[in-house]
């Protein structure tokens, strides 16, 4: 399961970054399948370092979305895993032909 894939980053010792508004794309997720959210958000919260979406980022993100064509919020979340300078992790299939994309696979 994609669960088991996460975990496995969660649990290392690896630096994790996640950007504040994944936590708006986890929660909603999470309601749609009327499952508890809050302790998966925590956890998240502790393991990573949370990256705010300031102008830069959101500047970037204009250029990613233009250029590549993603929807705004992956943009968004492209353009903060380039700040920090590491590979997105995603299971999302909008991420297919960008480049420093790691793919969670079952």
């Amino acid at each position: 399961m994609l669960g088991d894939v996460v975990r496995k980053y969660v649990e290392s010792d690896e630096q994790i970054y996640t950007p504040s508004i994944s936590f708006m794309e986890i929660k909603t997720k999470f309601i749609h399948e009327g499952k508890e959210y809050l302790e998966y958000l925590n956890l998240i919260e502790e393991r990573s370092t949370i990256i705010n979406i300031d102008k830069n980022i959101a500047l970037e993100a204009a250029t990613v979305k233009s250029s590549n064509g993603l929807p705004s919020i992956d943009a968004l979340v492209y353009a903060c895993a380039k700040k920090v300078k590491t590979k997105l992790l995603t299971g999302d299939a909008h991420f297919e032909k960008i480049s420093d994309v790691e793919f969670l696979k079952n």
